[in-house]
Protein backbone atom coordinates (compact mmCIF):
# COMPACT_ATOMS: atom_id res chain seq x y z
CA UNK A 1 0.00 0.00 0.00
CA UNK A 2 1.45 3.19 -0.90
CA UNK A 3 -0.03 6.67 0.03
CA UNK A 4 1.66 8.83 -2.26
CA UNK A 5 1.90 9.61 -6.09
CA UNK A 6 5.33 8.93 -8.01
CA UNK A 7 6.94 5.73 -9.45
CA UNK A 8 7.25 2.36 -7.55
CA UNK A 9 9.04 -1.01 -8.58
CA UNK A 10 8.24 -4.23 -7.08
CA UNK A 11 11.04 -6.50 -6.90
CA UNK A 12 11.87 -10.07 -5.95
CA UNK A 13 14.53 -11.17 -3.98
CA UNK A 14 15.59 -14.57 -3.17
CA UNK A 15 18.44 -14.92 -0.79
CA UNK A 16 19.54 -17.23 2.02
CA UNK A 17 18.92 -15.30 5.66
CA UNK A 18 22.45 -16.95 6.85
CA UNK A 19 24.43 -14.64 4.28
CA UNK A 20 22.06 -11.75 3.89
CA UNK A 21 21.65 -9.56 6.75
CA UNK A 22 17.93 -7.87 5.51
CA UNK A 23 18.34 -5.52 8.67
CA UNK A 24 21.42 -3.53 7.04
CA UNK A 25 18.03 -1.70 5.09
CA UNK A 26 16.83 1.48 5.93
CA UNK A 27 13.55 2.19 4.26
CA UNK A 28 13.68 5.69 2.77
CA UNK A 29 17.77 5.21 2.53
CA UNK A 30 18.81 2.19 1.08
CA UNK A 31 18.52 1.31 -2.82
CA UNK A 32 17.69 -1.39 -4.52
CA UNK A 33 21.22 -0.60 -6.30
CA UNK A 34 23.21 -0.67 -2.84
CA UNK A 35 21.35 -4.55 -2.25
CA UNK A 36 22.37 -5.74 -5.70
CA UNK A 37 25.71 -4.61 -5.08
CA UNK A 38 26.09 -7.24 -2.71
CA UNK A 39 25.56 -9.34 -4.24
CA UNK A 40 27.53 -11.82 -6.72
CA UNK A 41 25.14 -10.32 -9.77
CA UNK A 42 26.44 -6.89 -9.01
CA UNK A 43 30.39 -7.69 -8.13
CA UNK A 44 29.98 -8.30 -4.46
CA UNK A 45 30.44 -12.10 -2.73
CA UNK A 46 26.79 -12.63 -1.25
CA UNK A 47 24.80 -15.42 -2.86
CA UNK A 48 20.87 -14.54 -4.00
CA UNK A 49 19.58 -13.03 -6.71
CA UNK A 50 17.35 -9.70 -6.46
CA UNK A 51 15.34 -8.87 -9.67
CA UNK A 52 16.44 -4.94 -10.49
CA UNK A 53 14.35 -4.32 -12.63
CA UNK A 54 11.22 -5.47 -11.05
CA UNK A 55 7.69 -4.70 -12.23
CA UNK A 56 7.07 -0.66 -12.60
CA UNK A 57 3.71 1.02 -11.55
CA UNK A 58 3.12 4.82 -12.19
CA UNK A 59 0.91 6.07 -9.72
CA UNK A 60 -1.09 9.15 -9.67
CA UNK A 61 -2.68 11.56 -7.39
CA UNK A 62 -5.15 13.67 -9.95
CA UNK A 63 -6.97 16.55 -8.06
CA UNK A 64 -10.09 18.04 -9.55
CA UNK A 65 -9.66 21.12 -6.52
CA UNK A 66 -12.70 23.51 -6.55
CA UNK A 67 -13.78 26.00 -8.84
CA UNK A 68 -16.40 29.07 -8.04
CA UNK A 69 -18.98 31.00 -9.62
CA UNK A 70 -18.52 34.38 -11.05
CA UNK A 71 -21.98 35.02 -10.37
CA UNK A 72 -24.55 32.87 -9.23
CA UNK A 73 -27.87 34.24 -9.55
CA UNK A 74 -28.09 35.33 -13.56
CA UNK A 75 -30.65 36.40 -16.11
CA UNK A 76 -31.18 35.09 -19.55
CA UNK A 77 -30.77 38.65 -21.63
CA UNK A 78 -32.14 38.25 -25.21
CA UNK A 79 -32.67 34.24 -24.83
CA UNK A 80 -29.23 33.15 -23.44
CA UNK A 81 -26.74 33.96 -20.29
CA UNK A 82 -23.23 33.37 -20.14
CA UNK A 83 -21.62 31.34 -16.65
CA UNK A 84 -18.29 31.25 -16.14
CA UNK A 85 -16.31 29.58 -13.53
CA UNK A 86 -13.42 30.70 -11.69
CA UNK A 87 -10.67 27.67 -10.38
CA UNK A 88 -9.50 28.16 -7.13
CA UNK A 89 -6.02 27.44 -8.46
CA UNK A 90 -5.78 24.27 -6.13
CA UNK A 91 -5.68 21.47 -8.84
CA UNK A 92 -3.49 18.79 -9.01
CA UNK A 93 -2.93 17.72 -12.84
CA UNK A 94 0.34 15.04 -13.35
CA UNK A 95 1.70 14.20 -16.34
CA UNK A 96 -0.19 12.70 -19.30
CA UNK A 97 -3.72 14.22 -17.58
CA UNK A 98 -5.68 17.22 -18.73
CA UNK A 99 -8.24 18.91 -17.73
CA UNK A 100 -11.59 19.64 -19.11
CA UNK A 101 -14.88 21.98 -17.80
CA UNK A 102 -18.02 19.82 -17.98
CA UNK A 103 -21.46 21.95 -17.66
CA UNK A 104 -24.59 20.11 -16.23
CA UNK A 105 -27.93 21.18 -15.59
CA UNK A 106 -30.42 20.36 -12.60
CA UNK A 107 -30.10 18.49 -9.54
CA UNK A 108 -29.22 15.06 -11.51
CA UNK A 109 -26.15 16.96 -12.96
CA UNK A 110 -27.48 15.98 -16.75
CA UNK A 111 -24.16 17.50 -18.98
CA UNK A 112 -24.62 19.74 -21.67
CA UNK A 113 -21.55 20.78 -22.51
CA UNK A 114 -17.97 20.36 -21.87
CA UNK A 115 -15.09 22.85 -23.15
CA UNK A 116 -11.50 23.46 -22.35
CA UNK A 117 -12.32 27.14 -20.60
CA UNK A 118 -14.86 27.16 -17.70
CA UNK A 119 -16.97 29.69 -19.75
CA UNK A 120 -20.62 28.39 -21.17
CA UNK A 121 -23.48 29.92 -22.52
CA UNK A 122 -27.29 28.77 -21.49
CA UNK A 123 -30.35 29.17 -22.85
CA UNK A 124 -32.59 27.84 -20.39
CA UNK A 125 -33.49 28.82 -16.99
CA UNK A 126 -33.00 26.20 -14.05
CA UNK A 127 -29.94 24.96 -11.92
CA UNK A 128 -26.37 24.90 -13.52
CA UNK A 129 -22.99 23.31 -12.25
CA UNK A 130 -19.45 23.73 -13.74
CA UNK A 131 -17.16 20.83 -12.93
CA UNK A 132 -13.83 20.66 -13.55
CA UNK A 133 -12.35 17.39 -14.14
CA UNK A 134 -8.63 16.41 -14.31
CA UNK A 135 -8.30 12.99 -16.41
CA UNK A 136 -6.01 10.49 -18.78
CA UNK A 137 -7.33 10.76 -22.46
CA UNK A 138 -5.70 6.88 -22.55
CA UNK A 139 -7.86 5.71 -19.89
CA UNK A 140 -11.21 7.68 -19.59
CA UNK A 141 -12.80 8.15 -23.40
CA UNK A 142 -14.97 11.18 -23.06
CA UNK A 143 -16.91 10.02 -26.24
CA UNK A 144 -19.20 7.91 -23.95
CA UNK A 145 -20.66 11.11 -23.31
CA UNK A 146 -24.04 11.59 -24.53
CA UNK A 147 -25.49 15.49 -23.54
CA UNK A 148 -28.49 15.81 -22.51
CA UNK A 149 -28.34 11.82 -21.39
CA UNK A 150 -25.08 11.11 -19.16
CA UNK A 151 -25.11 12.51 -16.00
CA UNK A 152 -21.69 13.40 -13.72
CA UNK A 153 -22.98 10.77 -11.44
CA UNK A 154 -22.69 8.47 -14.69
CA UNK A 155 -19.23 9.94 -14.96
CA UNK A 156 -18.09 9.87 -11.42
CA UNK A 157 -19.04 5.91 -10.83
CA UNK A 158 -16.51 5.05 -13.39
CA UNK A 159 -13.56 7.10 -11.02
CA UNK A 160 -12.01 5.26 -8.57
CA UNK A 161 -13.42 8.30 -5.95
CA UNK A 162 -16.91 7.26 -7.45
CA UNK A 163 -16.50 3.53 -6.85
CA UNK A 164 -15.04 2.61 -10.41
CA UNK A 165 -11.75 1.38 -11.54
CA UNK A 166 -10.52 4.62 -13.61
CA UNK A 167 -7.68 7.08 -11.84
CA UNK A 168 -9.33 10.63 -12.41
CA UNK A 169 -10.36 13.48 -10.54
CA UNK A 170 -14.06 15.47 -11.01
CA UNK A 171 -15.25 17.73 -8.70
CA UNK A 172 -18.66 16.92 -8.16
CA UNK A 173 -20.32 19.83 -6.36
CA UNK A 174 -18.76 22.24 -9.13
CA UNK A 175 -20.06 25.97 -9.05
CA UNK A 176 -23.43 26.75 -9.05
CA UNK A 177 -25.68 28.85 -10.64
CA UNK A 178 -29.24 29.85 -11.09
CA UNK A 179 -30.41 31.12 -13.99
CA UNK A 180 -33.99 33.19 -14.13
CA UNK A 181 -36.06 34.01 -17.03
CA UNK A 182 -36.55 37.59 -18.22
CA UNK A 183 -40.03 38.54 -17.19
CA UNK A 184 -38.96 37.63 -13.54
CA UNK A 185 -35.82 39.43 -13.56
CA UNK A 186 -37.42 41.98 -15.25
CA UNK A 187 -40.27 42.91 -12.88
CA UNK A 188 -38.95 41.90 -9.39
CA UNK A 189 -35.20 42.05 -10.19
CA UNK A 190 -33.41 38.71 -8.80
CA UNK A 191 -31.61 39.03 -5.29
CA UNK A 192 -31.54 36.85 -2.35
CA UNK A 193 -34.04 36.87 -0.62
CA UNK A 194 -36.54 36.86 -2.82
CA UNK A 195 -39.12 33.54 -2.60
CA UNK A 196 -36.51 32.40 -0.45
CA UNK A 197 -33.46 32.69 -3.15
CA UNK A 198 -30.15 31.60 -1.57
CA UNK A 199 -27.69 33.84 -0.97
CA UNK A 200 -25.14 31.32 -0.67
CA UNK A 201 -24.47 28.65 -3.37
CA UNK A 202 -24.03 26.03 -0.79
CA UNK A 203 -27.48 26.60 0.45
CA UNK A 204 -29.73 26.09 -2.90
CA UNK A 205 -33.50 25.46 -1.63
CA UNK A 206 -35.92 22.92 -3.94
CA UNK A 207 -38.16 25.68 -3.84
CA UNK A 208 -35.21 28.06 -5.05
CA UNK A 209 -34.88 25.01 -8.38
CA UNK A 210 -38.42 24.91 -9.24
CA UNK A 211 -38.62 28.93 -9.56
CA UNK A 212 -35.85 29.20 -11.94
CA UNK A 213 -36.78 26.61 -13.83
CA UNK A 214 -40.57 27.79 -14.16
CA UNK A 215 -39.43 31.12 -14.31
CA UNK A 216 -39.16 31.41 -18.00
CA UNK A 217 -42.80 32.70 -19.00
CA UNK A 218 -44.35 31.73 -15.27
CA UNK A 219 -47.39 34.45 -14.48
CA UNK A 220 -47.38 32.76 -11.28
CA UNK A 221 -45.17 30.59 -8.70
CA UNK A 222 -46.13 29.16 -5.05
CA UNK A 223 -42.67 30.13 -3.36
CA UNK A 224 -43.45 28.42 0.22
CA UNK A 225 -46.68 27.75 2.43
CA UNK A 226 -45.86 28.03 5.83
CA UNK A 227 -45.90 26.65 9.18
CA UNK A 228 -46.42 23.40 7.41
CA UNK A 229 -47.95 21.11 9.04
CA UNK A 230 -50.58 23.39 9.88
CA UNK A 231 -52.49 23.90 12.36
CA UNK A 232 -55.21 26.48 12.63
CA UNK A 233 -54.10 28.39 9.72
CA UNK A 234 -51.36 29.02 7.12
CA UNK A 235 -49.58 31.68 4.50
CA UNK A 236 -49.08 30.33 1.04
CA UNK A 237 -46.13 33.17 -0.22
CA UNK A 238 -46.33 33.62 -3.82
CA UNK A 239 -44.99 35.37 -7.11
CA UNK A 240 -47.95 36.98 -9.68
CA UNK A 241 -46.41 38.58 -12.62
CA UNK A 242 -49.37 40.70 -12.88
CA UNK A 243 -51.92 42.20 -10.90
CA UNK A 244 -55.60 40.63 -11.24
CA UNK A 245 -57.33 38.29 -9.12
CA UNK A 246 -56.32 34.38 -7.69
CA UNK A 247 -58.36 31.97 -6.58
CA UNK A 248 -56.71 29.05 -4.10
CA UNK A 249 -58.55 25.71 -3.59
CA UNK A 250 -58.22 23.32 -1.10
CA UNK A 251 -58.30 20.01 -1.76
CA UNK A 252 -58.86 16.38 -0.11
CA UNK A 253 -56.85 13.31 -1.17
CA UNK A 254 -60.23 12.45 -2.74
CA UNK A 255 -60.14 15.44 -4.83
CA UNK A 256 -62.62 16.88 -3.61
CA UNK A 257 -62.83 20.78 -2.97
CA UNK A 258 -63.14 21.33 0.83
CA UNK A 259 -62.44 25.23 0.72
CA UNK A 260 -62.50 28.34 -1.59
CA UNK A 261 -60.47 32.12 -1.55
CA UNK A 262 -59.59 34.39 -3.89
CA UNK A 263 -57.27 37.32 -3.68
CA UNK A 264 -56.63 40.47 -5.47
CA UNK A 265 -52.48 40.40 -6.67
CA UNK A 266 -50.19 42.33 -6.66
CA UNK A 267 -47.72 42.78 -9.36
CA UNK A 268 -44.71 41.00 -7.75
CA UNK A 269 -44.36 39.00 -3.98
CA UNK A 270 -48.29 38.12 -2.36
CA UNK A 271 -48.17 36.55 0.94
CA UNK A 272 -51.68 35.68 2.34
CA UNK A 273 -53.01 34.01 5.30
CA UNK A 274 -55.71 31.25 4.47
CA UNK A 275 -57.81 29.92 7.90
CA UNK A 276 -57.95 25.81 7.96
CA UNK A 277 -59.59 25.32 11.46
CA UNK A 278 -62.92 23.65 9.87
CA UNK A 279 -60.60 21.53 8.10
CA UNK A 280 -59.37 17.77 9.51
CA UNK A 281 -56.21 16.42 10.19
CA UNK A 282 -54.53 15.27 6.85
CA UNK A 283 -52.70 16.26 3.70
CA UNK A 284 -54.16 18.68 0.92
CA UNK A 285 -53.37 19.58 -2.04
CA UNK A 286 -53.08 23.30 -2.59
CA UNK A 287 -54.51 25.10 -5.63
CA UNK A 288 -53.27 28.54 -7.17
CA UNK A 289 -54.79 29.41 -10.40
CA UNK A 290 -53.89 32.86 -11.43
CA UNK A 291 -53.90 34.81 -14.91
CA UNK A 292 -55.21 31.31 -16.62
CA UNK A 293 -51.46 29.13 -15.30
CA UNK A 294 -52.21 26.75 -11.90
CA UNK A 295 -49.44 26.15 -9.40
CA UNK A 296 -50.23 23.14 -6.82
CA UNK A 297 -48.51 22.44 -3.68
CA UNK A 298 -48.77 20.04 -0.73
CA UNK A 299 -50.64 20.81 2.58
CA UNK A 300 -50.27 18.92 5.69
CA UNK A 301 -53.04 19.48 8.82
CA UNK A 302 -52.18 18.44 12.38
CA UNK A 303 -53.53 18.80 15.39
Amino acid sequence: NVTAAGTYTIHTLVYDPATLDLSIVVPGVTTGFDVNGLLVQGGGSICASLDVAGAAFNVAAPDAGTIAPDQFINCLSNGSAELAGIPQGNSVVPSGYQVIYVLTRGQNLVIQQASATPVFTVTQTGLYRIHTLVYNPATLDLSIVVPGVTTGFDVNGLLVQGGGSICASLDVTGAPYLVFGPIICNLFGISPGLVNIPADPSNITESAVRFAENSSEMQVFISQIFPNPAVNDFTIQYVSAQGGVSTLQILNLAGQLVATERFEDLEGVNQRTVNVINLATGQYLVRLESNGEVQNAKLNIQR
